[in-house]
């Protein structure tokens, strides 16, 4: 998919994500490096999963197979079909209202945030874009990524994030993180003195942006690569160190499978560990003593 194709769809989806993480922020329990925000990929869609509010529990769903966003409280589901014309504020002010009804009552921050000209969801009426077809070829991107991902980073015994999306630069990613304090240079940047207070690499998978066409997977370490780094023989081909933005990137192309991007992700890894002077790193890689499954995700 060429970003510049589906753009507006695509702002219109990555709202919707932003609606259903202001809510998880709100009520969710609080975990490092954001982790408790990340919306769950699932086999339709996205979603915040459970979430509480006094007695009730709740979850809000953007079902991109069946095309509507769900709301379950308690023992009831809600239906909004997603319709091209629909806005942001439509759908913002339908949730709302179904949430209100059942007494739940949070107060979240409306203004998107990491996206250019935020405008607050209960007035947003420029974002209204959906097509279904484009809806289900971003749902299959959003599903490779997701099992490209767990399949690296789900068998290593490290401390980690598993894959979730990452609602307000709309990227999926996970996270290895090391037990060692790295605060971010700057206190009051709010999202970034709380993402970066540790040593870490993450690893992700976004859409495409006005510098890439298309799809594209990144890894990038935590303190930021301040040097330039080669691509060996551990590498697939097509991928390549960025300086400027301190990552490694492949992007995605039709003949990648999830063995490659498992391959890239290990050897970006392997390079960041060392310039961190991460010890014991071989250890992530010990054998899982259980017989393994058809999936048998040690990379």
């Amino acid at each position: 998919m060429n970003f510049k194709d589906w753009e507006n769809e695509k702002d219109t989806l990555h709202l919707l994500s932003q609606i259903l993480g202001k809510y998880k922020l709100e009520a969710s329990h609080q975990e490092p490096q954001w982790s408790h925000v990340t919306l769950n990929i699932d086999v339709q869609g996205f979603s915040t999963g459970m979430l509480s509010y006094g007695t009730h529990t709740f979850a809000l769903n953007v079902n991109l197979m069946q095309h509507h966003i769900e709301i379950v409280i308690d023992q009831h589901v809600h239906d909004i079909a997603l319709k091209n014309g629909r806005t942001i504020q439509y759908y913002y002010n339908e949730i709302e209202k179904l949430l209100n009804q059942s007494d739940i009552h949070l107060k979240v921050n409306t203004l998107p945030q990491e996206v250019p000209n935020p405008i607050p969801f209960e007035n947003d009426v420029e974002h209204h874009h959906y097509d279904d077809k484009i809806a289900s070829e971003a749902l299959a991107l959003m599903k490779f990524a997701y099992h490209a991902e767990a399949n690296f980073i789900n068998g290593l015994r490290v401390r980690k994030s598993k894959p979730g999306l990452f609602w307000g630069t709309f990227d999926i990613s996970c996270i290895i993180v090391k037990d060692k304090s790295a605060p971010f240079e700057n206190d009051s940047m709010v999202i970034e003195r709380a993402a970066f207070d540790e040593e870490m690499i993450e690893f992700g998978f976004w859409f495409g942006d006005d510098q890439f066409e298309g799809p594209t997977f990144f890894v990038l370490p935590y303190p930021f690569a301040d040097q330039p780094f080669d691509t060996d023989h551990q590498f697939p081909k097509d991928c390549y160190f960025d300086q400027q933005l301190m990552e490694y990137l492949i992007e995605y192309k039709q003949h990648h499978d999830i063995d490659t991007i498992t391959q890239f992700f290990k050897a970006s890894y392997l390079k960041f560990a060392d310039f961190l002077n991460w010890d014991n790193v071989d250890y992530a890689f010990s054998p899982l003593k259980m017989r393994p499954n058809h999936l048998n995700n040690t990379p």
